[in-house]
């Protein structure tokens, strides 16, 4: 080989090298790592792969801004982006310390939520590994102001859980019916419910004191909504204000079956319980036997029920 073919061969060599350099730093550039951690953001379109960037996101800006600054960013409206929302929980305690667009949730233990289907999805949350994973749930959509269920990639860096997910677009069941007093009752509950994860305790006791209280109804027809605390002091009633303040042992106490009844329905956890006693329905004026579906939720219990006569 000539010496002057020697050197085109080098530089053709050089010129290849350079390009796939260059290629090279393009595609680290827009491509992504095993965190779904892209410099540009995939389309929303793809909600999988922006839910992992978003979360990666915060993440980030944790490894550069520490701890507090982090918590501070997320616990304001600039954690949020349409339905994407960043939510951090401590790993150890289970308590939620920062959340865009749900203020109530903070300072709340999170590590042991069940959602409105029994699942208990909270322990997988505090349990998420560094790798990440994915926890799908029903939950309420700040956008809008209703459940569904919720497809949430959750992600442990050190000592907290940083989480994101995106909603499917439907309910996750057709609408309860009155015809099907249990489960209307359990959708009534439901909606107080969700009132309460998105305005919080002070907003739905407030909300629960009045009968005309709309958006969720605090009353329809024989349901009514009611909530107490982890003592059984009545909080909120809307159909009888004189029941505020009382406990449930003075209500029902006056005979054995209330005082049980009483006793059974301060137990209620997360997952909810029924509990059934005779109490005045205010629709026909008579007592009956009315089957309440109770359900936990940080401090408070909230309430309502069916009755049954005869």
């Amino acid at each position: 080989m000539t010496k002057r073919m020697s050197d085109s061969y080098g530089r053709v060599s050089l010129t290849v090298l350079a390009l796939l350099l260059v290629f090279g730093l393009v595609a680290a550039a827009c491509g992504n790592d095993d965190d779904g951690g892209e410099t540009v953001p995939p389309p929303k379109t793809e909600r999988d792969a922006f839910t992992k960037w978003y979360v990666q996101q915060a993440v980030d800006r944790y490894q550069e801004t520490g701890r507090q600054a982090t918590i501070d960013y997320y616990n304001n409206e600039a954690g949020a982006d349409d339905q994407w929302y960043v939510f951090i929980m401590d790993a150890n305690s289970g308590i939620t310390v920062a959340h865009a667009t749900i203020p109530s949730r903070v300072g709340a233990n999170s590590s042991q939520r069940v959602d409105i289907t029994g699942h208990a999805y909270g322990p997988l949350l505090k349990g998420s590994p560094e790798s990440g994973h994915w926890v799908d749930y029903v939950f309420y959509n700040p956008l809008t102001d209703t459940g569904g269920t919720k497809h949430t990639w959750a992600k442990r860096q050190d000592d907290l859980i940083f989480g994101s997910g995106w909603y499917e677009d439907s309910f996750p069941v057709p609408p309860a019916t009155k015809a099907e007093p249990g489960s209307y009752t359990r959708a009534f509950v439901e909606d107080a419910i969700w009132f309460y994860e998105s305005n919080g305790r002070s907003a739905l006791i407030e909300h629960l004191h009045s009968p005309d209280s709309t958006d969720p109804p605090s009353v329809d027809g024989q349901w009514y909504g009611f909530a107490f605390d982890l003592d059984g002091v009545v909080l909120a009633h809307p159909t009888v204000p004189d029941n505020v303040g009382q406990t449930l042992h003075e209500i029902l106490g006056a005979t054995p079956e209330g005082l049980a009844a009483a006793d059974e329905m301060v137990t209620a956890t997360e997952t909810g319980k029924w509990v059934d006693y005779t109490y005045l329905n205010p629709q026909s004026g008579d007592w009956e036997t009315k089957h309440t579906w109770i359900v936990k939720r940080d401090d408070i219990h909230i309430a309502s029920g069916w009755y049954e006569s005869g």
